[in-house]
């Protein structure tokens, strides 16, 4: 958690200085149909996990002998069924939360029209590729092989998710809990495989069912 604040720190601090510094020609901006605070928004969605990537690279630089667990997988047959059930799973259980709460998944879904033409693209490959990346490297990575360390398997996998769980509990408590049955799920990856790119995998893949169910509800 603590790395999550300093990579958005260090992002908000870059944000916030690039602010004072003399506007930059139009065609020299990225996103050039976004006005400044809406560039500034993307930045600090986008960007902290990139940050976050690199410090715990850094991180395990500065005390070799620790690795994150990009190593080869196993792939026993119940990891190769959870990586092809789950997505359509999370879609589901994610719907079913809506619904509990009073509201329409399709309604709820339909995507922004801030997010369109490169932002959209920006932002899926922030949710496809560099969120699962981040996060998968910090909760079944670092954190993983820290409390499995001192911790039984079944313990190691529900303290990692709790973790992950209050890490994405800064929009009220319908995201936590829709992320709940993910963070079980990937930490039994981490368990059966030994390795952190099934568990990439799989949180890619979930998102990305995400992505083309706000897609599909935006029409």
């Amino acid at each position: 958690m603590l790395l999550q604040l300093a990579a958005f720190g260090f992002v908000l601090a870059a944000v916030a200085g690039l602010g004072r510094l003399p506007a930059l020609p139009p065609g020299l901006l990225p996103f050039p149909s976004l006005s400044g605070n809406e560039r500034a928004v993307l930045a600090l969605t986008v960007l902290p996990h990139a940050a976050l990537a690199l410090l715990l690279l850094a991180a395990i630089r500065l005390r070799p002998g620790k690795p994150l667990g990009f190593t080869r997988p196993a792939l026993p047959r119940r990891a190769a069924w959870l990586l092809l059930a789950w997505p359509p799973l999370q879609v589901a259980w994610t719907a079913g939360l809506l619904l509990l709460s009073g509201q329409m998944p399709v309604r709820a879904w339909r995507l922004s029209p801030f997010l369109s033409g490169e932002v959209f693209l920006a932002w899926t490959l922030w949710l496809v590729v560099l969120a699962p990346l981040a996060e998968e490297m910090l909760f079944r990575g670092d954190l993983f092989g820290r409390l499995a360390r001192h911790l039984a398997p079944a313990a190691t996998v529900a303290v990692a998710t709790a973790v992950f769980v209050l890490c994405h509990a800064e929009r009220g408590l319908l995201q936590p809990v829709s992320v709940l049955p993910l963070g079980v799920a990937l930490g039994l990856m981490r368990l059966w495989t030994g390795s952190l790119w099934p568990c990439i995998a799989l949180h890619a893949a979930s998102n990305g069912a995400v992505v083309l169910a706000r897609v599909w509800s935006t029409g």
